[in-house]
């Protein structure tokens, strides 16, 4: 299959995605579980990274997305749809901006992944996904024990704990995607360091502190 064939597959996959979240929204899932959804499915992007027989498409892919969301704010004064969409996935504690800095983070590790350093870029996304992704949707619907770390916004045990075992998961994904030895050990590291930085980062940061330190620590490990 042609980079350009597979391209349009995941764009068609990443339409669905946001077709879905209007679903759900649409059906009294709250805008946080929503995002939450849209969080963790990302997560298959990095899985698909071994397709790709070029860095292009991808690249302009995922930077095509930021410019997308950047502008989201901007079309839903004019646009009816769009509107409905930044409406769905939004609220009163989870701002635009962290999407935003999401995509970015997706746009930079994904040209580091399929130009440069696959295992430690898709483990850093996909500590992102599975990680904070599921984390935050355990740590508001189940988390009873909260804290608050120096710098950080309010946190559950719970879901810095779900936080550390999805980014372990995400690191060992990784690591079997793109055949990098990685032993259990390493992929606790990694795991404690997604959730702590998860923890410590100012509100909506974590999007971009995460991966970055998971990023790091992964070429500390292997």
């Amino acid at each position: 299959m042609s980079d350009l064939a597979i391209g349009t597959t995941w764009l068609a996959v990443l339409a669905g995605a946001f077709g879905a979240a209007l679903g759900f929204r649409a059906l009294g899932l709250a805008s946080t579980y929503v995002r939450d959804l849209l969080h963790i499915g990302a997560g298959v992007w990095v899985i698909g990274w071994p397709w790709w027989h070029g860095a292009a498409m991808p690249v302009a892919i995922v930077f095509a997305v930021v410019a997308v969301i950047a502008t989201v704010p901007t079309l839903a004064r004019r646009f009816r749809f769009v509107g409905r969409f930044q409406r769905c996935v939004t609220s009163d504690d989870e701002h635009w901006g962290g999407l935003v800095l999401y995509t970015i983070a997706y746009a930079i590790f994904t040209v580091i992944g399929v130009m440069l350093d696959p295992f430690a870029a898709g483990a850093a996304l996909l500590a992102l996904s599975l990680g904070d992704g599921v984390g935050g949707a355990v740590g508001r619907a189940l988390g009873e024990v909260h804290y608050r770390a120096p710098g950080g916004k309010q946190k559950s045990i719970e879901g810095s704990i779900v936080v550390m075992l999805g980014a372990i998961a995400g690191a060992l994904l990784a690591a079997m995607l793109f055949g990098v030895p990685l032993g259990l050990g390493g992929a606790l590291v990694l795991g404690g360091v997604a959730a702590l930085t998860e923890a410590f980062s100012p509100r909506g940061t974590d999007n971009l502190l995460v991966p970055a330190a998971v990023y790091v620590a992964a070429h500390l490990v292997t």
